[in-house]
This record gives C-alpha cells, structure tokens and sequence, in this order.
C-alpha cells in the first residue's frame, strides 16, 4: 500500500475509499487474471475522523411510542411523531395524502389523545437498528430490512454523496449497484446509520446534510481546490465575519482537508427537558468517538452544529450539570455553530399556548394550526407536558414588560414582570382566577394521566420552576456564548 499521490500511472484503475455502515473504511479491489502482475497501488485513507453533528429543533425528530400507550391509543402502529409525513400540508397538492397519514390524524385528534400522543414519559426516538453478521453490518438482514421501511424518509434511492456515502461514478460503479457475490450497503443504510432518518429529512434539514456532506469531503478534487471553497478564501467580512479580517488561504484549507468529516443527525426526544436530552447526545457522541476509534481512526474531537431549540441542547451538551462534555477527557467538542437559538425564550410560546397555533390566515396555515394545536386548549395539553417546551418560554435574561396590556388607542396601562418580580412569579405561577397566568388548570391534564406520572396542574407548576433553573442553569454560565476553551 503507498500514501502516494501518483498512483497506478501503468493503467490500474484507481479507486475510492467509501465509509461503510459502523463507520469501515471500505474499498472495492478489482481482481484480474493471475498472470496480470502489475501492482495495484490503493492510496489510503486519512488517518483521522472528525464527525460533524446536527442537533435538529423541536419536533424536528421521529418519535415513537411505548406499546402500553400504543395500546391505550388504539394506534395500529408505534408512530409518534413524524416531521416529514407532516411536509405535506405546505402545498395545496399534499393535502390529499395527508389526510390519510398521521398528519391527518393529529388535524382531527381530540386534546386527550394530543396529550397521551406525545407523553414524554411514553415516547423515545425512533433509531435506526439494524442486523450484524460477524460484527460487521448486514444489508439484507431481518432487523435491517424492518428498519429501512420505518426510515423511508431517507428513500432508498438516496444518491451517493462520494466519497464516504457510495463511490462516485468516475470509479466505474454504478450507484446503489451490489455485487452478486458481496452485499454492500447502500447510501440510503449509510445515512441512516449515521442519523439522518431520526430527523426530518425533507427541506431544509435535508438539503443541510447532504451538502455539508458533500463540500466538507470534497475540499480538494484531482488534488486541486474544489471550486465551492473558492468563496470560503475572500475576506472573512465579506460573508459578514465581525472582529476578523484574515483570508484563509489555500494552505490553511490543505491543513483540515487530510481528514474524513461524516456528517451525523441525533434526534432526540425534544418533549423531555434539554438537559436530560444532554446526557443522552453525550453519551451518544462518546460512543461514536469510541466507534471510530476501535475502527483504526483517530477521532478525539467533533463539531456540532444546532437549529433553534437544538441551540439549548448543545449548551447543556457542555455544562457539567448536564452533557459534562466541556471538559471531557475522551473527546472534545471543537466547536458549536448555531441556527436561529431561541437563547432567552419566545414570547411567542405564552401567545400559542393561549391561542392556539393560528397565525395566518388560508388553509393551509389552518391545517398547519389544526396538527399543531388550533386553539388554547388544544395547545396547551401538548406544551404543559413538555418540559422541553416550557424551557422554550422567556427566562429572566428576555427582559421585563415584555407581557402588556394596551387601551384602545394602543397606550400601555400595564406590563409584566416588573422590575421586582420575574416571569416565573408574575406569571407563570399565577392561580386560576388570574386570567393573564399561563397555563389553564382545566386544560392541562385532558388525557386524566396519573399525578404520579406528571399529570395535573401541580406536576405542571413543578417542571415550569425546573424549567426556568434549567434556563438560568444554561443562560448565566455561558452568557454571551460558549466559553472560549470550547
């Protein structure tokens, strides 16, 4: 084997390494007659992994539910949640079909069922499990094949993403081709394997990880710059960098292009609060660090990058009263980008959880409101549950009077919290008969869950004030963003 650029200049074919489902360096070698003697030189991989990690936003990943609440629904599957089946209703065209998938059913669902649908307690991410055969991945395995139905949201006609998602076609293979003697995975397994169907897929999202794939291993094509990463070598105040007038050159870029970036997804559960969320992503990036580690990579360090409320998450990622992986000893987070964090909160969460998630007016944003919660008490029996949801209303760092009440020429008359009192206290908490405090009593526990599994308005009360320490947790010890050793 040779690490040298100039291979097989005699007239062998040079191939690819491809990563394979469990994160293999995998490589195709083309056998020849045994009186060929010519060598066949493979240049090897780089020596390092360096994953890339998204963090979805809040009801952005495929929950399912327990079979007991299953059950207790009537449910003739275990679906919870999915984003992408509710993709549909951004179209007049999708309508149809989706009043025949779970978008229609959540359109018609009663405050009841909403509530016992996405029960933190009965609900946990839907992974992408699949069958090993001599510790090694089976594409055609039992538990493989049930899995890839479950994660059609990543098609099985997903096109290579070379060269780690399928080898590209100047190889000589064709895609999602598998030799008749030798079971390859597809990249539709490799992406699911790496997260991508735990999270919506359609869009954006979608559109994200596959380009991020893309652009982040294919710096350098023919040992030239890829004409993508011409823009990335203008002045960094040119794209809107702030404090920062260094050009990276075509050097700099040569120095990170010698290493695989897998780009990962982890949904997680976005109904528990962020900060249990936290320990289970940490112990999910140190088991992927670990992974790749026993499959001959150095990989101590991964990147994260965050949409919205997965913004929260990634902060409790590093806290030590969370994710503990600031200051990790086997892996360390490199860096965090994020997308639209709601960093203090929304005030938008107290006004949907009043009125419901009607914002516009058409039928397609009716529909939309009709999924999500048409009214307050439809909405509420979703977001009084959710501890992740309530981590999502302002916190002391939003700000006062952000709550007001005007006359009828649009003067003030008055506005909460006051300079004394914080959010939590002035409104929050309020009992029933004030009619500005958050939640209704008489809506939060339609589904009559026992109070010993988080029903009631008691239970409520309680993960509103863990919910506000959480904030305050994640807010004050990383004011102003993430600490510089990060």
């Amino acid at each position: 084997m040779s690490d040298q650029s100039g291979l097989n200049e005699r007239g062998n074919h040079q191939g690819e390494f491809t990563q394979g489902v469990g994160g293999w360096a995998e490589y195709t070698v083309y056998m020849t007659e045994t009186s060929d003697t010519i060598r066949h030189d493979v240049k090897l991989p780089p020596r390092k992994v360096l994953p890339v990690i998204f963090l979805p936003g809040v009801m952005g990943s495929n929950l399912r539910l327990s079979r007991e609440r299953q059950k207790k629904l009537d449910r003739l599957d275990n679906r919870s949640w999915r984003p992408d089946d509710m993709v549909g209703i951004v179209n007049e065209v999708g309508l149809a079909a989706f009043d025949t998938d779970i978008g229609g059913w959540y359109k018609n669902a009663t405050p009841a069922q909403r509530q016992l649908m996405l029960d933190p307690n009965e609900t946990e991410v839907e992974y992408y499990h699949y069958t090993e055969s001599k510790g090694r991945f089976d594409p055609e395995g039992k538990e493989t094949l049930a899995a890839d139905q479950r994660h059609q949201n990543v098609p099985d006609s997903l096109q290579p993403i070379p060269p780690l998602m399928g080898p590209s076609l100047r190889t000589g293979h064709l895609p999602n081709r598998r030799s008749a003697t030798a079971k390859r995975e597809s990249p539709a397994q490799i992406a699911r394997w790496r997260g991508w169907s735990e999270v919506l897929f359609k869009g954006a999202y979608g559109q994200m990880l596959t380009t991020a794939e893309s652009y982040l291993n294919n710096m350098f094509v023919h040992d030239r710059i890829n004409p993508n990463w011409q823009r990335v070598l203008a002045n960094p105040s040119t794209f809107g960098a702030v404090d920062f007038d260094t050009a990276l050159t075509e050097k700099d870029l040569r120095k990170v292009a010698a290493c695989w970036y897998p780009v990962h997804a982890m949904g997680y559960n976005y109904l528990k609060s962020n900060g249990e969320s936290a320990k289970v992503i940490a112990d999910r990036i140190r088991g992927l660090a670990t992974g790749y580690q026993k499959r001959g990579f150095q990989c101590d360090e991964v990147i994260i990058v965050t949409h919205s409320m997965g913004g929260l998450l990634a902060r409790a990622l590093i806290h030590p009263k969370y994710g503990n992986l600031l200051n990790d000893p086997s892996v360390k987070v490199l860096g965090i980008y994020h997308n639209v964090m709601p960093t203090m909160g929304a005030a938008a969460s107290y006004k949907r959880t009043r009125f419901g998630f009607l914002e516009g007016p058409g039928t397609i944003a009716e529909i939309g409101a009709r999924v999500l919660g048409i009214d307050g008490q439809n909405a509420t029996a979703i977001l009084a549950n959710a501890p992740a949801a309530l981590e999502l209303f302002p916190g002391s760092a939003y700000g006062k009077a952000w709550l007001k009440v005007l006359d009828g020429s649009g003067r003030e008359m008055w506005s909460l919290p006051s300079n004394e009192e914080s959010a939590l206290e002035s409104i929050y908490l309020q009992p029933a008969d004030k009619w500005w405090r958050l939640f209704n009593p008489d809506w939060v526990n339609p589904g009559r869950v026992d109070e010993k599994k988080g029903g009631g308005i008691t239970a409520v009360n309680r993960r509103l004030k863990e919910a506000a320490a959480f904030i305050e947790d994640i807010s004050t010890t990383f004011h102003g963003g993430v600490p510089d050793s990060v």
